[in-house]
């Protein structure tokens, strides 16, 4: 059994329904949040599948945090 089609599925499962949520919140910053974290999910998973060198989490972590820091504050 290939397990990225597994996590995918999952992925969009949870996407449905804490757009759901999230809307009903109407907080533009967890928004944004949500769909980061969940787009740099997918595409670590994706990558994965594609067998891509990968990056360190620390690298992509710092990548993330500077446009969110320039939004929040």
């Amino acid at each position: 059994m290939n397990w990225h089609f597994v996590l995918i599925t999952f992925l969009l499962i949870v996407v449905v329904t804490e757009t759901r949520h999230l809307i009903r919140l109407r907080s533009l910053r967890d928004m944004i949040v949500f769909y980061a974290v969940w787009g740099l999910t997918l595409l670590a998973i994706i990558g994965d599948m594609l067998e891509l060198t990968e990056l360190r989490p620390l690298d992509w972590i710092s990548i993330m945090m500077q446009p969110l820091n320039r939004l929040i504050s």
